[in-house]
């Protein structure tokens, strides 16, 4: 594990290491840990250029004018769209492949939990599971050819690494016997896997799918509201009795943004084959370079599985099963052909 002392020195250290023109997208940082880490690096970077995804700039307008006051020389476009349509995401990433020719820091923590059923989009994918992964993972998707040329680019999706189980590889949108755990199951199990996957091809990109624990964001709240029936009343009960106590425990949003700047920015995390000699800012003393989810000849292949505390997960039972079965292509072809279908119902 890393502590936050030695999260907030090595956060420090990239501050003073002065580097400049990072660019960076986030995705889902108007609320909760995408908001702390956007906040935290737009304090401690140098001159960035930051694109921010979102529903709404008027309800972001607070959040923007924080970060450009906290960051004169920054550069702060926030770009208005809904996420959860790929069609959406294909004119977003056309607007800044147009504009840049690298790409340091992409950010995905979008989405929100909910006891409702499925809610399918115009494209055909139910919203909530676009958000956990298939919008994140088209992101990837398409600003890959800006992360190659990078330095020491990275891919950083907050969901829940380490926590992989058994899915359904016959039914990855999960259109049968819909539940929102079910859901959550496959999002979780999909992103390490396509990782592991893209990682094969892009080495010089590190991929982190991280596990954040119990962060008081709101979302529980929020997800117990949407009970109805007979769980509404111990959800209620859970709301505004229990949550409470519970957050008295939890790590704050400013806690959760210091250690995702520390993943998007320490040495800790290097990708499979660095594109430079640097990789991030030092490590602090007695903080050791992360394992990789698969160790090779010595030789990690730049994805890491992350819990509450940037420890490296141990692997689940389920994902080493699916690597023998190299059900990580079987995940990716799939998740293209969504992408597919999508677009082709948008058209």
């Amino acid at each position: 594990m890393v502590s936050i002392k030695d999260v907030r020195l090595s956060n420090k250290t990239f501050k003073d290491l002065k580097v400049s023109g990072l660019v960076a997208v986030f995705v889902g940082a108007t609320s909760g840990i995408g908001m702390g880490t956007l906040k935290q690096f737009s304090k401690n970077a140098t001159a960035p250029k930051v694109y921010i995804i979102g529903r709404s700039k008027s309800a972001a307008t607070p959040l923007l004018d924080e970060i450009k006051a906290s960051n004169p020389q920054g550069n702060f476009i926030f770009i208005e769209t809904e996420i959860s349509l790929i069609k959406n995401i294909d004119g977003v990433c056309d607007e800044i492949k147009a504009n840049e020719k690298k790409l340091d820091i992409l950010f995905l923590s979008p989405g929100y939990l909910s006891f409702d059923g499925r809610q399918e989009s115009a494209e055909g994918i139910d919203i909530p599971h676009a958000l956990r992964y298939y919008s994140r993972l088209r992101f990837v998707n398409n600003l890959i050819p800006l992360l190659t040329v990078a330095p020491n680019p990275r891919v950083i999706s907050i969901l829940a690494g380490g926590k992989e189980s058994e899915i359904d590889l016959n039914d990855l949108e999960v259109r049968n016997n819909f539940s929102g755990l079910k859901a959550m199951s496959n999002g979780t199990t999909q992103t390490t896997l396509a990782f592991e996957e893209l990682a094969k091809f892009y080495p010089s990109i590190t991929f982190i799918h991280k596990f954040p624990g119990f962060v008081n964001t709101g979302v529980l709240s929020k997800m117990m509201a949407t009970a109805k029936g007979i769980y509404a009343i111990p959800a209620t009960a859970v709301r505004y009795l229990v949550l409470p106590i519970v957050n008295l425990f939890s790590t704050s949003v400013d806690e959760a943004g210091e250690r995702g700047l520390f993943l998007a920015t320490s040495s800790r995390y290097p990708s499979a084959k660095p594109n430079t000699e640097s990789t991030g800012a030092p490590l602090p003393k007695g903080v050791e370079v992360a394992m990789s989810s698969i160790v090779k000849g010595g030789q990690g292949n730049g994805v890491y599985r992350l819990g509450p505390l940037d420890e490296s997960a141990d692997d689940t039972p389920a994902l080493i099963g699916y690597r023998l079965e190299n059900s990580g292509k079987t995940v990716w072809e799939e998740t293209q052909a969504v992408f597919d279908r999508a677009l082709e119902r948008s058209a």
